[in-house]
């Protein structure tokens, strides 16, 4: 592997260290060297209006280092460590912001009595009776070591038997928030006795982990070497830690006996032909009319060549009919929930959720060998740092597995569920709604976790969605109704895991070994809507709008405060606390008061499953649908078309010319776009900076620019947050981003205060929520884990079939067969491909051995595509006569290939000099893929690059960047990819045009804005560069302002992102 394509030294290019912060005085916050003189600007400003204000700002912020609210430290929920989270709770801000709060609950959950009801609303406020105690489900076999365990829902018509608590009087009322009770300790319930453990062990827990294979056999006592790979698997797993060399570590593989091939995978169908018939006409959606003409047809060409027994659509319906045990069904339900004076029901569909676990997935012999049983740490070993930097990918990695393995038996394993709920518009005009829940397992990796096969996600629920109704538009009761609706049907999906989640279970898996499980809950994933619905906050409108924190909603804007995390624990004590009141009026005060739901939380029955560090932030829908979508891009786009009907023609103009690049998306014109999905949005504002740098100004908007500044640490931000893996070092680079975005908020908000006192409030949700998304990736793993992008994506087909396969009546029922049909035809699909790959390598093995390939020409680095009719030196001259940069071609590369030869220490064929003659031939190529390590997850990636004089209707050459032996890369555009014969051997060349740093100090706006400016080359029109040095492709973007000079777009994906932050050092 490339050495070059190691972590960030320990020292920049400029003597700056590089990963180790320094201590702000005033605040005790942590920096790095480059960012600490913007942040002590800000906060000496900051400390100076607090202390004129009365409130002791830099104090403030010290109490919260000290009372372990740093956002650096993830809250801990181990019983056994619940003071750090009492501490955290009593956050010295909350009664900086509301003087007059109640302090947040801090009792352990083993002394909360549960409120496992469904709570009446009566018509109008009254006082609430209180019946039999609720009945608790018998305590199933103690197995996992420290579960919270909390009992099991009692039927909607019970109501909670709560333990009296006496009142406290209220404190005195402020004007930023209500006065409220303090919430007492509740009367401690005695725990039951644990049982002796009823699970086993693995049979082989040395073999149950995916990197257990032959390239395991490193000695985790050696001397490591650059790059390796360490693994620590948690202790109660059983298993010793390995030390791996970089080319040996691979997770996803290891030995697993082959099961058994299924030698008739397409059964019960008649035929495999008659399996893929079925199969076809359920990917095409045709209509029972165009199957039945479509089977007529085929039997009258092919009658009695097959066994193609399909006589009509009928046929087909009975061949998916019988197929559908082969996995998990849909099962319905009635849901039942009493409001007023009245009991409404509705219909909910779900699979078993343990039998889809315990089957599907634990019971798949191709899946089982990707299986990760255990947490662990993962670290890879700096060597030019001399030490292990820890890092993050799989949710197995992230410190929510590790905690929750702590708390299980030894030899126990987390079964790690990741859940996505979100309503959908199934028709055009959103009359027709679905609610689909998603299910997807954490032990898979994410190439198999998120793909379309049979591990991939899977819908497991079909949520009612109650009825709006007009004249209960504000009420607070059947807002609750409907949560109540929507928990007790979560309730009745979680009911096959609730018991095992606390006991643990013992599964024989795909591979015919025994495993121990606990399910656990680990990611939610979801819009913000559906995250406040699994929370049972009360939304943007509330005292607390984030669904994981508790900052007041007057200060969402302001990501440099710090406040404590909702708990299952605290917010279980809260609503015992206001059972305990008399009155319904004073119960809806003290839930009122937290922003909390007079609703029992379905997620809280489960052990080991805390809904509020399941929930994940998500890009999609926090950044680019919402905070870009919904408020950025609409300023931005305010400000242009309040210039000049001009502008706005020449923005568009200048997205239709932006370059092509492969996944990115590119446009006609975008000033007119009104609503367009995520990605779009995404892609509209990785060009914005380049398509009006010099249309929004300081000097013409200097305002707006504020914000420009701003989208560029967004931007910025958003690459970080996304990045397929994290290291410590990227983990705190990323939040050094974070900060420096906010603080350039704060310079945007003060400017357009000024400009426009009444303008816009920046205090909603999706302005706050990304202050969690890096404590989410140390937690839970990388993003990719929790993001909601495949989940949307899997809407597609409901509404496709929606249209095609419904008649639009009772279309839950045929959505969801339909679905089941399509897991099915998944399932059969990989047992054909089983079959047939099993059949192909018998056939390869009995085949007399061939001979080896030649290594291709770029050796596994390039190759080469679209070859072209060879020509002569001659004609290609001839074609180029008019163009400087083929000027006396074939003399300059005879001379660049004697350099090279001599360089690289190879001998000159027949030991004479190369020289072309006008008759020789040269091959050209209009393709080259070129693969590289990525700088972010250390895996191969691949640039398709085009030197093509007419592609799809235009010209189009890419750029390239090319690597030098000093060490710094330079910028060139290919003009020609070719090969000519050099003693007798290929040698792949290409011709670009280089292009060079220009020598002036950056100005202020380039640093602003991130660019990194380049211009032609004026000396050198053009030069000759072996295949072999080209790095790795790169786009860059014309600058619209000067001509010949061009601004490399570094966002356009991540490995481009952190190589341009090297490259920018070496400019530094």
């Amino acid at each position: 592997m490339a050495r070059g394509l190691q972590l960030s030294p320990l020292r920049t290019k400029t003597g700056h260290l590089k990963g180790i912060k320094e201590t702000c005085p005033i605040c005790t916050r942590e920096f790095y060297p480059q960012g600490m003189h913007r942040h002590r600007a800000a906060c000496e400003t900051k400390a100076a209006q607090a202390r004129a204000a009365g409130h002791p700002y830099p104090a403030a912020q010290r109490l919260l280092q000290a009372a372990g609210g740093s956002r650096h430290a993830a809250a801990p929920i181990d019983p056994a460590t619940s003071a750090t989270t009492i501490d955290s709770i009593n956050h010295p801000l909350i009664p900086l912001a509301f003087p007059n709060a109640p302090a947040y609950p801090t009792t352990p959950a083993s002394t909360i009595p549960a409120v496992p009801i469904i709570p009446t609303f009566p018509s109008a406020p009254t006082s609430p009776t209180t019946p039999a105690a609720t009945p608790t489900i018998p305590a199933a076999p103690a197995v996992l070591a420290a579960s919270r365990a909390m009992p099991a829902a009692a039927p909607a018509s019970a109501v909670p038997s709560v333990p009296s608590v006496p009142s406290v009087p209220s404190a005195p009322s402020a004007p930023s928030a209500p006065s409220a009770p303090s919430v007492p300790s509740a009367p401690s319930v005695p725990s039951a006795p644990s049982a002796p453990s009823a699970l086993s062990a693995p049979d082989d827990p040395s073999a149950a982990g995916t990197t257990d294979g032959a390239q395991g056999q490193a000695d985790a006592n050696r001397p490591p070497e650059a790059d390796s790979i360490r693994v620590e698997y948690h202790p109660k797993s059983g298993r010793a830690p390995r030390v791996f060399k970089f080319e040996e570590f691979n997770r996803q593989l290891h030995d697993v006996p082959e099961a058994p091939i299924d030698e008739e995978p397409h059964r019960p169908f008649r035929s495999r032909t008659d399996f893929e018939f079925a199969e076809l006409v359920l990917k095409a959606a045709l209509s029972k009319d165009s199957i039945d003409t479509l089977i007529k047809m085929i039997n009258r060409i092919a009658k009695g060549e097959d066994e193609f027994s399909f006589t009509g659509v009928a046929d087909v319906q009975t061949g998916w009919m019988r197929a559908r045990s082969k996995v998990t069904s849909f099962k319905k339900h009635v849901v039942s929930a009493q409001y007023k004076d009245e009991t409404r029901e509705f219909n909910l569909y779900t699979r078993d959720l343990w039998q889809y676990f315990a089957d599907d997935i634990l019971g798949n012999p191709e899946l089982i060998k990707h299986m990760e049983w255990d947490a662990m740490k993962l670290s890879r070993f700096d060597g030019e740092r001399a030490e292990w930097v820890q890092f993050y990918d799989e949710p197995c990695t992230g410190n929510a597995a590790w905690r929750i393995q702590s708390e299980l038996s030894d030899g126990v394993s987390p079964l790690l569920i990741i859940l996505y709920a979100d309503k959908t518009k199934l028709s055009s005009f959103g009359s027709a709604k679905g609610y689909p829940v998603i299910a997807r397992c954490g032990n898979l990796p994410a190439d198999i976790r998120n793909g379309k096969g049979p591990g991939g996600g899977r819908v497991v629920g079909w949520l009612p969605i109650v009825p709006e109704e007009e004249s209960e538009k504000n009420s607070t009761a059947f807002a609750n109704f409907k949560r109540v609706v929507w928990h007790e049907s979560f309730r009745k999906l979680l009911d096959p895991i609730r018991t095992h989640s606390h006991t643990g279970v013992t599964v024989k898996c795909g591979d015919d070994k025994t495993q121990s499980f606990c399910p656990s809950v680990v990611i939610l994933s979801s819009d913000y809507e559906e995250q406040c619905m699994m929370s049972l906050i009360r939304g943007p409108n509330g005292f607390f709008p984030c669904t994981v924190c508790l900052v007041p909603k007057t200060e969402l804007s302001n990501i440099m405060l710090d406040f404590p995390r909702h708990t299952a624990e605290g917010a279980q004590q809260i609503l015992v606390e206001a059972h305990a009141q008399e009155t319904a009026k004073d119960r809806e005060a003290v839930l009122q008061q937290w922003s909390l739901r007079d609703v029992q939380n379905a997620f809280m029955e489960l052990g080991h499953s805390d809904p509020y560090l399941a929930l994940s932030f998500d890009t999609l829908h926090a950044f680019h649908l919402g905070l870009w979508g919904h408020h950025i891009w609409p300023l931005l786009k305010a400000c242009l078309k309040g210039m000049s009907n001009d502008i706005v023609k020449k923005v568009d103009s200048r997205y239709n010319s932006m370059p092509r690049w492969r996944g990115l998306k590119h446009f006609k014109k975008v000033m007119g776009i009104t609503f367009t999905d995520g990605g779009k949005h995404a892609h509209i504002s990785r060009l914005f900076l380049f398509a009006t740098h010099d249309i929004i100004t300081e000097a013409s908007a200097p305002v707006v620019y504020e914000l420009l500044h701003a989208l560029r640490l967004y931007l910025e931000l958003d690459i970080y947050i996304n990045l397929p893996l994290h290291t410590d070092v990227t983990l705190a680079d990323g939040e050094n981003i974070q900060v420096r975005f906010g603080e350039q908020m704060e310079v945007y908000k003060q400017a357009a205060q000024v400009d426009d006192p009444q303008g816009k409030n920046w205090n909603f949700p999706k302005m706050h929520s990304h202050k969690h998304a890096f404590d989410d990736i140390r937690a839970k793993g990388v993003a990719r884990n929790s993001v909601t992008n495949p989940n949307e994506a899997e809407h597609k087909p409901f509404k496709k079939a929606y249209t095609l396969r419904t008649n639009y009546r009772d279309v839950d029922v045929q959505l969801l067969d339909f679905d089941h049909i399509c897991y099915v035809a998944v399932y059969m699909r990989e047992q054909v491909d089983r079959l047939d790959e099993a059949r192909a390598a018998q056939a390869e093995a009995q085949k007399a051995p061939a001979q080896p390939d030649p290594e291709p020409i770029g050796g596994g680095h390039f190759s080469l595509g679209t070859k072209q009719k060879p020509q002569t030196f001659a004609t290609l001259q001839s074609a180029h006569a008019d163009d400087i940069a083929f000027q006396n071609f074939s003399t300059r590369l005879g001379k660049f290939l004697m350099q090279e030869f001599r360089q690289h220490e190879r001998s000159l064929p027949g030991g004479a000099d190369i020289k072309f003659s006008p008759r020789d031939m040269i091959t050209e190529y209009q393709m080259l893929r070129v693969n590289y390590e990525s700088m972010v997850d250390w895996k191969q990636a691949t640039d398709l690059l085009r030197c093509n004089p007419m592609f799809f209707g235009q010209p189009r050459y890419d750029c390239v960047m090319i690597s030098t032996a000093t060490g710094v890369n330079y910028f060139g555009r290919l003009l020609l990819v070719f090969t000519c014969d050099v003693g007798g051997k290929p040698e792949p060349l290409a011709l670009i045009r280089p292009f060079e740093v220009p020598k002036t100090p950056m100005s202020k706006k380039d640093r602003d804005l991130g660019f990194y400016r380049l211009r032609e080359n004026r000396r050198v029109k053009s030069e000759f560069n072996s295949l072999h040095s080209v790095l790795c492709g790169a786009l860059l973007i014309p600058d619209f302002e000067k001509d010949g000079q061009f601004l490399v777009h570094d966002l356009v994906d991540s490995d481009m992102f952190l190589r341009m932050k090297e490259q920018m050092l070496y400019r530094t």
